[in-house]
């Protein structure tokens, strides 16, 4: 009985911590679009349907589910941990200053190839419906939207976690800056709002992907599947060809129009889109 209560109280301080990291980002984010900087990203709208609060409750409401889908994994993670399996650190002088200063982005890399490629497989027509669609019920997401996801694509983002510890060694510091670089980086995606400036995708910072380049892929399906950078899409020929056009659209305001586009629903299968 004491196991069962020590692990329930483990899962719920997993689940804590990633409500904690979900709710500030969200937050954030929401805020830097509807108050800090209305007026600003009211003209960068990358569509002139708004979400409804039915669309924000439910995107809440499967978020919560992916967190406790990922306290369940951070329970396994533990145990692995236990083992000897997981190779987190405490001590900098661990591993060399190179490496402390290289995990970073070393983590995120790996992270974008395991996304793009986990994305895009989940929009093959056999496993959509039952991986992905929850997402995409978001056609116009919001920045609650980071997390809303079904059982199945929870469990799948979730493992990451597990199977990166694994492989490769990261200071603790390292792991919780990753984490929230990717929560953060979520919810802008989601925000439905052109954070970039105007010059951005001509620069020599193209190779990072912008709000436009995920919200297309949550107007359309099958394109734009990278998460950090647009490498993944350019190399497998899935980058939307109208991707700048559209961006220079987003910053000069052609999107911003109150009126509401007539409401869309997600395909069961991709296919059809």
């Amino acid at each position: 009985m004491e196991f069962l209560l020590d692990m329930a109280r483990d899962w719920s301080a997993h689940f804590q911590r990633d409500l904690f990291r979900y709710l500030l980002a969200a937050t954030v984010t929401s805020l830097s679009v509807g108050l800090l900087f209305r007026h600003w990203m009211d003209r960068r709208r990358l569509q002139k349907r708004r979400a409804s609060w039915k669309d924000i409750r439910r995107e809440v409401s499967f978020s919560m589910l992916t967190m406790a889908i990922f306290a369940t994994v951070g329970i396994v993670t533990g145990i692995l941990k236990d083992w000897g399996l997981v190779k987190l650190y405490w001590h900098w002088n661990d591993f060399p200053l190179w490496w402390n200063l290289a995990s970073l982005p070393v983590v995120i890399l790996i992270h974008d190839a395991y996304f793009y490629w986990t994305h895009r497989t989940m929009h093959h027509p056999k496993l959509f419906k039952h991986f992905h669609r929850v997402h995409h019920l978001s056609r116009t997401p919001t920045p609650w939207a980071a997390y809303s996801f079904s059982v199945g694509e929870g469990v799948l983002m979730a493992l990451f976690s597990p199977l990166i510890l694994m492989a490769i060694p990261l200071h603790v510091v390292i792991w919780l800056s990753f984490i929230f670089v990717m929560i953060f980086r979520n919810t802008m995606l989601h925000a439905g709002c052109e954070f970039h400036p105007r010059g951005w995708v001509d620069g020599p910072l193209d190779f990072m992907t912008t709000t436009t380049h995920h919200d297309l892929h949550h107007q359309r399906f099958q394109g734009n599947y990278g998460f950090y950078f647009t490498w993944w899409d350019r190399w497998m020929g899935t980058e939307f060809p109208n991707y700048k056009e559209v961006f220079h659209k987003a910053v000069d305001g052609e999107f911003s129009s109150a009126g509401a586009a007539p409401e869309q629903k997600p395909p069961a299968n991709p296919a059809a889109s």
